[in-house]
């Protein structure tokens, strides 16, 4: 105890080790999403790196971190258990390796994790696009069928791959300015998402990239909306949405109009999505489903199939019981920050749960750092003296 007090009180050990382990978690996860495992004939290196920087994780958990409530602990253990079990069963760690930075992140300052996140990816993203504009790695270049429109992946494994990290990224950009931009930032954001749009032709990242900037210039009367609802109606909100996005996915029939309709709209993701429930039960702790995507390089002809849905490849692959947790989280974050009066970040867990909707990066921790939040210490973002003297809000 002493040792800790020490370490923590002196060098603030714990949270700075904590924030390098991140950046290197951050760094090996996008890796794979790039197409530099190509090029180097391997994917040994990232996964031995998720590996030991959970031993790391581990141990900063039982050095540095204090439990003073047996229920809260209890807890961790049961959930960690119940994680292990699904990620054995469907032969993916990732949801355990995320789980386990969730775990560390406490008491840790959640606005140095935003800091760290947005450093680390942007990084790479445009080490991505270098490497890729000087061809040390390939470029995808990608067509839609019957369209001539032409998308560019820069170096990530698919032009969707690449929107969606755009998305993320100006998604906890605005919540590291509390939802208030200057006019500037308004210029600035725009340009990005009609720039990405043009890259990446990926009209659905393009909406959400728009609805977080009305997100935010809207902010002050959403907050006023937000006060006035309470969180369990804010999770029942995010919650139907999840809920009718599974039973369309569920019902789906090609041979009806309106589903029909919805799947071109979707792109396909209501019929891969049926055929995951068609081909594969429900079960408590999941179960591995193989499956073809674009990403990358593959053959010519393949049969494609993959689920894009977060929410569907979550229940399907890691079983009920972690959808279950997943739900209950993305619904404690709601009350969490209702109660320190965090809008901006109720905000960001609505965005983010219309993009795992279409999205199936919702798990992956150099996309969304949401669930980071659980433990982190929330109490900079409650203050004010870091906003933007003259930002512009719809009324205010």
């Amino acid at each position: 105890n002493e040792f800790r007090q020490f370490m923590n009180n002196r060098f603030n050990f714990g949270e700075n080790f904590y924030l390098l382990l991140l950046s290197l978690y951050i760094m090996s996860q996008f890796y794979i999403g790039t197409m530099f495992p190509y090029v180097f004939k391997t994917t040994i290196f990232p996964y031995n790196l998720w590996f030991w920087t959970s031993i790391f994780v581990l141990a900063k958990i039982f050095m540095f971190d204090e439990y003073d409530d047996w229920k809260t602990l209890a807890l961790c253990i049961t959930v960690g258990f119940l994680m292990l079990i699904s990620s054995q069963r469907n032969y993916n760690w990732n949801f355990i390796y995320y789980y386990l930075m969730v775990v560390a992140a406490r008491n840790v300052d959640y606005k140095k994790i935003i800091k760290t996140f947005l450093i680390t990816a942007s990084i790479c993203l445009v080490v991505t696009i270098i490497a890729a504009k000087l061809r040390f790695i390939p470029g995808i270049v990608n067509s839609r069928t019957g369209d001539s429109g032409v998308r560019y992946a820069l170096g990530t494994v698919f032009p969707t791959d690449l929107a969606a990290r755009c998305f993320y990224l100006l998604l906890f950009y605005a919540v590291l300015r509390r939802f208030k931009f200057t006019v500037p930032e308004y210029i600035a954001s725009l340009a990005f998402t009609v720039l990405i749009y043009v890259v990446t032709d990926t009209k659905l990242d393009m909406i959400l990239m728009i609805f977080t900037i009305l997100s935010v210039f809207f902010y002050a009367p959403l907050v006023k909306v937000l006060k006035f609802l309470d969180y369990k109606v804010v999770s029942l909100i995010d919650l139907a949405g999840v809920f009718v996005m599974i039973m369309l996915t569920y019902l789906y029939s090609p041979h009806n109009k309106f589903f029909a309709l919805m799947d071109k709209f979707l792109t396909k993701r209501l019929s891969n999505g049926h055929r995951g429930f068609a081909d594969f039960n429900v079960e408590l702790f999941g179960q591995p489903i193989p499956q073809n995507g674009n990403g990358g390089i593959h053959p010519p002809h393949f049969d494609y199939f993959f689920i894009d849905c977060s929410f569907v490849r979550m229940l399907l692959m890691n079983g009920l019981i972690v959808f279950v947790i997943v739900m209950a989280t993305f619904c404690y974050l709601n009350k969490r920050f209702l109660d320190n009066k965090l809008y901006f970040l109720v905000l960001a867990v609505t965005l983010i749960v219309l993009s795992s909707l279409i999205d199936h990066h919702m798990s992956e921790i150099s996309f969304n750092i949401v669930f980071l939040a659980t433990f982190a210490n929330l109490s900079s973002l409650t203050k004010k003296r870091d906003e933007p003297k003259d930002y512009l809000n719809f009324g205010q």
